[in-house]
């Protein structure tokens, strides 16, 4: 890329990760990082072409990330002093896409982001939680959400995947349990490019045959933010 962009009499200057929150304090277009500009942001070795945002604090962040798992007291107090938000907007195309935007998120939770935020599904995760993940084995664990009923189970943010959510019975097991089947089920989907269809099969490790069968009675209704225009499909074992 270094090469490319100097043999084309292009304009530009490295930039570490780190440095962002500090002299990129809000979006624009041109992108101004310290006293300079930029048209685009280039990061080695990923092929997504991302918008970039930078947004002021909001009070409390650390209230939303507690919503979807336990903080201890550092992780709480590091949270809602945070300075900045710094917004990635872009497409995932398929498998590799994935890959790629998830080593970027991880480089910047190295370089010192304090917590990630899926805005499309809620799911929101700090440093220490998701550095714990093992995301090369498991690439869609960051970008789903979970929410549970009475009586069954839901995904929620398979839309962005061009996938139907996922939903099963708890009479199937316990949250734990039952999560970990849904994650497994949005990942073959995914990674094999199948697609969410009634009367798709999936086979777990355990052996057990769930059927896919159209969920009637959705969480959500159109009206709602989190509605998913394809739909829910419910598993149903075999």
């Amino acid at each position: 890329v270094t090469k490319w962009l100097l043999e084309g009499s292009i304009d530009f200057n490295f930039i570490s990760e780190s440095l962002f929150p500090t002299l990129c304090r809000e979006g624009s277009a041109p992108l101004k990082v310290g006293e300079m500009e930029y048209d685009a942001i280039i990061v080695p070795g990923c092929s997504i072409a991302l918008e970039v945002f930078v947004k002021p604090s909001v009070a409390s962040l650390s209230e939303l990330f507690m919503a979807h798992r336990p903080l201890d007291e550092s992780e709480k107090v590091a949270l809602d002093a945070h300075q900045s938000l710094f917004f990635l907007k872009g497409s995932l195309n398929g498998p590799d896409s994935l890959r790629e935007i998830n080593a970027l998120i991880s480089k910047a939770i190295a370089a010192g982001a304090l917590g990630v935020y899926a805005e499309h599904s809620g799911a929101a995760w700090s440093a220490k939680a998701f550095s714990e993940m093992e995301i090369e084995n498991a690439p869609l664990d960051f970008w789903l959400n979970f929410i549970e009923t009475k009586n069954v189970l839901y995904t929620l943010g398979l839309e962005s995947f061009s996938l139907p959510d996922l939903c099963v019975s708890n009479s199937n097991g316990n949250s734990e349990k039952l999560q970990d089947l849904l994650l497994t089920v949005a990942e073959y989907l995914y990674l094999e490019r199948v697609l969410g269809e009634s009367g798709t099969k999936v086979e777990t490790e355990e052996k057990e045959t769930f059927e896919l069968c159209k969920e009637n009675s959705p969480l959500f209704t159109k009206n709602d933010p989190e509605w998913n225009r394809l739909g829910t499909m419910r598993l149903v074992k075999r």
